[in-house]
Formats: structure tokens, C-alpha cells, sequence
């Protein structure tokens, strides 16, 4: 990839990882006078594919013909006319008897392996003819092959060779599953797309075209009651008649499971599997109602909801549905089950529960995928489901509900460090016997604003190996839309239609998926597969300066709920930091406290240290605030370059897209100002110093301001009604970004009444934040690579090259076992006078086979400047090491 995916201090803010699979650029043909080359003009193509070819070999091969007769290119499969045919494109199976492999094996290349696999050879030939072969491993293999070259001719100028930017390529998956998550948040929105086959064939074919081979599709989520659970919706079940959902015809019934099926089929058309996640059991209200003030308590019928499922049919109900559903969705190829207490299930009918409906699985569907989510979920019930001789995996979070930094956190915050919400928990132990699946909430985070940064993605695979996972999965784009509407309402487009330019509203966010699937695929994709795009989109000249902004700005949020969040905002549905502003200055100094507390300092400890002058070798605030100011530059920039270059490129995308960094770009001066407002504040609570609390006035001023220009970059571009949670108290949702800066703008006037009453504390001194010199060079510790895994009851040496231009004032090693239960222990890094590295060891009695290990350094010079590393900005910042087994 380009270094130009690389942007600067702390920009990138993502992971090293594993290191690739079966990645390698394919070895070119051997050249010859005797290969003939692909004229500079193409008016003809053949088209040879597998008489066998499955459904997503046909779909690619289909789409490559219709981008190439768009193209004005006479296409055709008949044999006489392919011997007149200036290029012949050879579509199939790298093995067997087709023509693909008989044309493969004829060139002496590599056989793509694994049904993802694929090879591209543009100096193939057929027939004494100039050919490009499209080989798989499988038909999905294929279709990726001819969908990539379809992409690049698309872009082709027309008359001229369509093949010219195709490249030859041999690859296979990083990742064997990339999916994307969908909740069915509101009844009338989701049955929308549920009946729209045009809906989902676009939708699926933008996943086979990036890559993406998954679709989770989750009913029930704090949502009121809506497919809790989802069998009745679909079909009745034989012995339970009272079990229905209250005022559904049996016309509407049948209605949801011909277009479900009808959905599955066009799916897998296009390799796309469709896990189900099934997340509520039965419906008692609680917190299930999503805190949706017009919700049904459950305790009578209500249209719309399952009714006459209770705590004595329970589980006998649960095992004849799931029966009936597989019988009846043979095409679903996986199952995932929420297990605790929000899936309506009281405490003590969980271990029960699960029992039976473990022995009803064994039984009936032994070899079928089971996927169980592991918030709430007790070890005893993994050791149940394994004793019925089921092999299952577990689903958890990156990054809380939320879209952090594109690894697991180095530590999470307290008050989720002993269960298993935030991460990871204590699960990654040994011997395994369960593999981990790894979810992305950024549903929780960016629900509506445009997102593209394949560097992030990529990356976030790379962390995804972890525990030998191979599973990575994204929530899709507005992924909680209309929760909190009434499940009535009509549908609506959340972008005001004078500025409309897609036909469905998940196209607006193509740079998000291609970025996702096609990196979570190959983390090395050649930056081109972005590139064109966005030059096809923007035109050429504007296209990179359109690509850079976006990428900034999708570093943004990320930032913001790594080192500036409150963490109350955990949950997806009780917070937007889109669209948030996290309270009064007062709240937000006393609250906000990041959520990765290893890396980044709170403001109330950075006050601290600065009153106690104490170094640290985390991320102070004011770096974080300059790297908000740095990124809201930066992506000002690149908008202004962007609209100044466009031309006849100006239309609606291009307007929608700036419009959406730019509130990225105030949205992160808004916290560069927090930040420094932040501590500012505490400054004066601790020290009772007016002019700290003069300085914080003067910072969330500038804050108040920032919002303002949020609202001011958002115009009318859209509604003033946009719903993605509930409406009411607790958890108010806005609907708009004006309806913040109305909350704003009341506190900051308390802010300036707290000021005209407030005494200065007898004899304070002034205190406020030293100027950081932005420029200075901090000390710098490579780490060493391990020399290899850590064996169990002996020392394991650590070791760092140390750049410093002002002296080690300390330095220090900081490890624990793969465990988040677990804090980190430290010990104290010597130097080495034969090698000049700095050493400590990590105890060999600290070593078990129990876990891996996990470790990094904090080093301070002797000017106060401090780093972690690895450093974050272009690295996982935490090695993990193996332990020998």
C-alpha cells in the first residue's frame, strides 16, 4: 500500500499485526515473442467460462460483460465469434477440467487454494489469442476476480484497451469471515429493505464487490419488543397455537418468510452467508424496552409483539421454532445467540435454559455453526454447551459499543475490567478449545456521517488475529436508525433530498464497506482499488484531496472515545459521540476519563500531575488537544482543495461528503478545546486558582464556538429529525446537532455565573498548563523482536533500543498475562553496557501455559517527555507474545 494511507502524528492511530496468508503478488507469466499482447484497441471480447460455473461465478462474470458492453465492447460467448475476438477472458476454476485450469496449468503459476482464492493473469492465452484468465479456488474465487476486473474497467477510457489497469494478482483470504452486522431496530424501516429484492440485490452485490462474504442479521435489540423473538414473524409453530405476534394476518406472515428466503437466496448468489442472531428469547419489557418511552412493559398484548410465550412454554417453544426455523431457512449458515439477562431471560433460568436448548442442538444440529455472544455469559454455560459435544465460538467487542482505536484496548476502563462487556475479558486462554470472533461497534459511533480509512481497517484485521481469530465483523452504517420511532412510522431518508444522490441511502457509505471488506480480505490491497473511486466519483483532480479529508476525518471519533469520552457513553444505546456533546465543562472535567486508560491521561489526573509536577509517559491532554487541532486542519484543508478543484465534479456527493468532514473537522475543535477546558477547570477545583477557571471560560468559549460551526457545516444538508435512539429521559437522543448547541449555550451561561460568584482561594499561586513544544523530540525505545515464545517458569528478556536526546530520566517494563481481568505489573529497565539496549525480564514464575503475554514500555527523559511503546500512531501499542505449549 501507498505510503500516502501514512498521515502523520498519531494520525494513523492503528495496529501492526499477524503477519499475512497466502498474500503474494502473482509471478508474471514468462514472456515471450510467441504470447500475443492485448491490443491498444478493444472492440471485441470472448467470453470462455467453466460449464460448471456456480452462482457467484456467474454473477461476477455477468458483471465484468456488463461493464465491458458499457464500455461499447461487443461481448459474446459463442465459440465462432470468439475466434474472431480481439481478447478472450477465461473465467473458472484454477483446477478440474475446465478451461481456466487447462490455461493456468499451461503458464506454470501458482493454483489459487481455498474457495476465496484467485488468480488474475492478463498475458494468458486461448486459442492462439491474447486472453485474460479470471482463475478461483471456488466459485467465489472466480467472482472475485471478475468483479475486481470489472472495476477497473469501469474506469477504463473508452475506445481504448479495458484491461490496461487490470493488474495479475494471486490472493486469498487474511480473514476467512468479514461480516457486517445489521439490527432490526424498527419494524417499518427493516421490513422496508424485507421486501425489496432490488434493495438487497444491490446491497449484496456491493458486498461481493468488496469482499464482504457475511451478513449478520440480528433480531431483537432493545428495541420494544419487535422480533422478541423472531419465529412467530415467519411461521406458527405445531403444539403451540397460543404463540403468536398479536394483529399479524397469516398473509403477512407468509409474506416475512418468502422474502426472507428470497433475501438468503440472493446472498448467496453473491457468496454472501447469513448468520442469524437470534438476541431475545421471550419479551418482558425491562430493559429491553430500549428506554423507549411508547414501549409495551410486556404485561399485555400489544400489536406488533409476540404474545403467549411464557416462563412454562419457554423452553419447549424455543427448541420445536429453532427446529422449524432451520427446516424452514436451510440457507442460514450459522447461528449467534445472545445469552444473558437483556435476552429476556431471568437470572436463574439461564444455566436451564441453556441446558435444553444445548441437548435439543446436539441432538438435531450437532454440526451446525453456533456462535455465542459472550457478554453475561458464564463459564459454566461454555462448559455445558462443549459437554453436549458442540463446538462453538464466542462473539465479543473490540472496543466497548463503541469504535475505538483499531486494536483491543490496552486496558479497559475499571468499571468493566472483571467481566466480559467491554473486550476480552479472561477468555483468551489455553488449551483452547473455542475460537473468538471479533466484532467493531461502530454502530455506536458513526451513524450517519460518511467514513473511509483503509489504513484503520487494515490494520484493525491485522489486531483480529489475535487468539488466532478469523473472524472480523463491522456493524453497517446507520445501524440503529428510527430506534425510538413507533414501529408505524414511515421510513425516510435522513439526507434532505435536494441533496439526494443515491438511490438507497447505504450507497452513500461505499468507502466504509470497500474499506472494511477489502482490506479485512488482504491488509496490503494496492491503494488503486480506493484511488479509483474516488476519481471516478471526483474527478481527477480533485479525487485524492476528497479521499485525504475523509480519511482524517474518520480518524476522529475514534480519537474521541479512546482519550475523550466519558464512559457512561459505553453503550451503543444510550450514546452518539457524533452527535453528543458529553455536558457542561464542569461534568465533562470531572467524567471524562478515555477508554483506554493505559494510554491516555484523564483530566482530572493531568491536573494533578501538573500541580504535583509528576511525569507520565502517557498522552497528556494537551498532545491529545493538539492532535484534534492538527486533524481539524488537515481536513479543512484538503476539503477547501478538494471543492477548489472539482469543476464539473461539484454535484451533490462531492457537496454531501465535504459537508460531512467539515463537521468532523469543528467536531474535533470542539475537543481540542475540551481538553484543555477540561483540565483548566479541575485546575481551579483543586487549587481554588481563578485564573485556571478564567483560562477554562476562555476554552469552552472557543468550544461553544466549534459547535456553532458544526451546525453551520451541517446547513440543511440534513433533517432536523434524524432518530437513532430513544426520544426520552434517561437517554434523550438528539435529533440534530442544533439541539445540542441549545444545551450548550445554557451551560455555558451557568459557567459564567459560577465564575461571578467564585472567591479565590487565600495565597493561591497561578497555575495553569505548560506549553508543550510540539516539536520536541521525545525519547524513542525500539522494541526489539522476541527472539521467540516464552517458555513457562523461566525469565523472558525484554529488550529496547533507546534514542534519547536529553537523557533517560526512567524507563520501565509494564506486562500481564492476555487477560483484561489482570493489571498491568512493572519492573525497571537497565541498560546494557555491552549492547547499550535497555533489559528487564518478566519473572519466569509469572509465566504460565495458562496465557500469552502481552507487554510494552514507558520511558521518560529527563525533560519531562514521555512515550509508550510500541507507539500507537503506527503500531499496536502492546506486543503479544506466545507462550511455548
Amino acid at each position: 500500500m501507498k505510503s500516502r494511507f501514512t498521515l502523520g502524528v498519531l494520525a494513523a492511530l492503528i495496529v501492526a499485526g499477524a503477519g499475512l496468508e497466502s498474500l503474494k503478488a502473482a509471478k508474471p507469466a514468462p514472456t515471450s515473442a510467441a504470447v500475443p499482447k492485448i491490443p491498444s484497441v478493444v472492440r471485441t471480447v470472448g467470453i470462455v467460462t467453466d460449464a460448471t460455473a456456480d452462482a457467484p461465478a456467474k454473477h461476477g462474470v455477468q458483471t465484468l460483460e456488463a461493464a465491458l458492453r458499457a464500455k461499447g465492447i461487443d461481448v459474446s460467448d459463442d465459440q465462432k465469434r470468439i475466434e474472431s475476438a480481439d481478447v478472450v477472458v477465461v473465467a473458472g476454476l484454477g483446477t478440474g477440467v475446465g478451461a481456466a485450469a487447462k490455461v493456468l496449468a499451461s503458464m506454470n503459476v501458482p493454483v489459487p487454494e481455498g474457495t476465496e482464492a484467485l488468480a488474475i493473469h492478463t498475458r494468458a492465452t486461448y486459442q492462439g489469442k491474447p486472453a485474460v484468465l479470471l482463475a478461483g479456488g471456488g466459485g467465489v474465487g472466480v467472482m472475485y476476480a471478475a468483479l475486481d476486473t470489472a472495476d477497473r474497467v469501469a474506469t477504463a477510457a473508452p475506445g481504448a484497451n479495458p484491461f490496461a489497469s487490470v493488474s495479475d494478482v494471486t490472493e486469498a483470504p487474511f480473514l476467512k469471515t468479514r461480516g457486517v452486522v445489521i439490527f432490526t431496530m424498527n419494524q417499518s424501516y427493516f421490513e422496508s429493505h424485507l421486501h425489496d429484492p432490488d434493495y438487497w440485490a444491490k446491497y449484496f452485490d456491493m458486498f461481493a464487490a468488496d469482499r464482504i462474504n457475511q451478513l449478520v442479521l440480528t433480531f431483537g435489540y432493545e428495541n420494544g419488543g419487535y422480533m422478541a423473538p423472531p419465529y412467530p414473524y415467519f411461521f406458527d409453530v405445531e403444539g403451540f397455537d397460543d404463540v403468536k405476534v398479536v394483529g399479524l394476518t397469516r398473509e403477512q406472515q407468509t409474506r416475512n418468510r418468502d422474502d426472507l428466503k428470497k433475501m438468503l437466496r440472493i446472498a448467496g448468489e453473491r457468496g454472501v452467508h447469513v448468520k442469524v442472531g437470534i438476541w431475545d428469547h421471550i419479551y418482558r419489557g425491562g430493559g429491553q424496552r430500549g428506554a423507549i418511552p411508547t414501549a409495551s412493559d410486556g404485561t399485555t398484548p400489544t400489536p406488533g409483539l409476540v404474545w403467549g410465550l411464557t416462563a412454562s412454554n419457554l423452553i419447549p417453544y424455543t427448541s420445536a421454532a429453532l427446529k422449524k426455523f432451520y427446516d424452514t431457512f436451510p440457507e442460514v449458515a450459522e447461528t449467534q445467540f445472545r445469552m444473558h439477562g437483556e435476552s429476556g431471560l431471568k437470572t436463574d433460568e439461564i444455566e436451564p435454559f441453556w441446558h435444553e436448548i444445548f441437548g435439543f442442538l446436539s441432538a438435531t444440529e450437532k454440526d451446525r455453526p453456533l456462535e455465542l455472544r459472550v457478554k453475561g455469559l458464564p463459564k459454566s454455560v461454555i462448559r455445558d454447551a462443549q459437554s453436549r459435544g458442540l463446538t462453538i465460538n464466542l462473539d465479543t467487542k473490540i472496543w466497548m459499543e463503541q469504535m475505538g482505536l483499531p486494536y483491543s484496548p490496552t486496558h479497559v476502563n475499571k468499571a468493566n475490567q472483571k467481566d466480559a462487556r467491554h473486550s476480552y475479558a479472561d477468555l483468551l486462554e489455553y488449551p483452547q478449545t473455542y475460537r473468538m470472533d471479533w466484532t467493531l461497534w461502530n454502530g455506536g459511533t458513526q451513524r450517519v456521517l460518511v467514513w473511509g480509512d483503509p489504513t484503520y481497517m487494515s490494520r484493525l484485521a491485522k489486531a483480529s488475529r489475535l487468539y488466532d481469530g478469523n473472524t472480523l465483523s463491522v456493524t453497517e452504517m446507520e445501524a440503529t436508525k428510527m430506534l425510538g420511532d413507533p414501529h408505524d412510522a414511515s421510513p425516510r431518508n435522513f439526507l434532505n433530498d435536494k441533496y439526494k444522490y443515491t438511490e438507497y441511502e447505504f450507497q452513500r457509505y461505499w468507502a466504509f464497506y470497500r474499506s472494511f471488506g477489502r482490506m479485512a480480505y488482504n491488509p496490503e490491497t494496492p491503494s488503486d482499488v480506493f484511488e479509483r473511486p474516488f476519481a471516478q466519483r471526483f474527478g481527477v483532480k480533485a479525487a485524492p484531496h476528497v479521499e485525504k479529508a475523509l480519511q482524517l476525518a474518520s480518524q476522529v471519533l475514534p480519537m474521541v472515545n479512546a482519550a475523550s469520552v466519558s464512559y457512561r457513553m459505553f453503550p451503543t444505546t444510550n450514546a452518539w459521540v457524533e452527535m453528543e456533546h458529553q455536558g457542561s465543562l464542569p461534568t465533562f472535567a470531572q467524567a471524562e476519563e478515555g477508554s483506554d486508560i493505559a494510554q491516555f491521561e484523564n483530566l482530572k489526573d493531568e491536573a494533578t500531575s501538573i500541580i504535583q509536577e509528576t511525569d507520565t509517559a502517557m498522552r497528556r491532554p494537551e498532545e491529545t488537544s493538539h492532535w484534534f487541532a492538527q486533524t481539524s486542519d488537515g481536513i479543512l484543508a484538503e476539503a477547501e482543495a478538494a471543492e477548489r478543484l472539482a469543476g464539473a465534479n461539484a454535484g451533490n456527493e462531492l457537496k454531501s461528503t465535504l459537508t460531512d468532514v467539515r463537521i468532523l473537522a469543528a467536531l474535533a475543535r470542539y475537543y481540542q478545546w475540551r481538553q484543555l477546558g477540561g483540565v483548566n477547570y479541575n485546575l481551579y477545583k483543586m487549587t481554588g486558582d481563578l485564573t485556571a477557571f478564567d483560562a477554562a471560560i476562555g476554552n469552552e468559549k472557543n468550544a461553544v464556538q466549534a459547535w456553532r460551526d458544526i451546525v453551520t457545516a451541517a446547513g440543511d444538508f440534513y433533517i432536523e429529525n434524524m432518530t437513532f435512539g430513544a426520544p426520552g429521559p434517561p437517554r434523550n437522543f438528539p435529533h440534530h446537532w442544533k439541539d445540542e448547541l441549545a444545551k450548550l449555550e445554557t451551560e455555558f451561561t451557568a459557567l459564567l455565573a459560577e465564575r461571578e460568584s467564585a472567591v479565590a482561594k487565600p495565597g493561591v499561586k497561578p497555575i495553569g498548563i505548560p506549553t508543550i513544544d510540539v516539536s520536541a523530540k521525545r525519547p524513542v525505545a525500539a522494541m526489539q523482536p522476541p527472539a521467540g515464545p516464552a517458555i513457562a517458569g523461566q525469565d523472558f528478556v525484554v529488550r529496547a533500543h533507546v534514542t534519547a536526546a536529553n537523557g533517560v530520566k526512567w524507563i520501565r517494563l509494564r506486562y500481564r498475562h492476555v487477560n483484561q481481568h489482570d493489571d498491568f505489573e512493572s519492573v525497571d529497565m537497565t541498560r546494557d553496557s555491552k549492547t547499550g539496549e535497555y533489559t528487564a525480564s518478566i519473572p519466569g514464575a509469572f509465566i504460565t501455559q495458562q496465557w500469552d503475554l502481552m507487554y510494552y514500555v514507558e520511558i521518560v527523559d529527563n525533560k519531562g517527555l514521555g512515550r509508550i511503546y510500541p507507539d500507537l500512531a503506527v503500531e499496536t501499542p502492546y506486543v503479544v507474545v506466545t507462550v511455548e505449549r
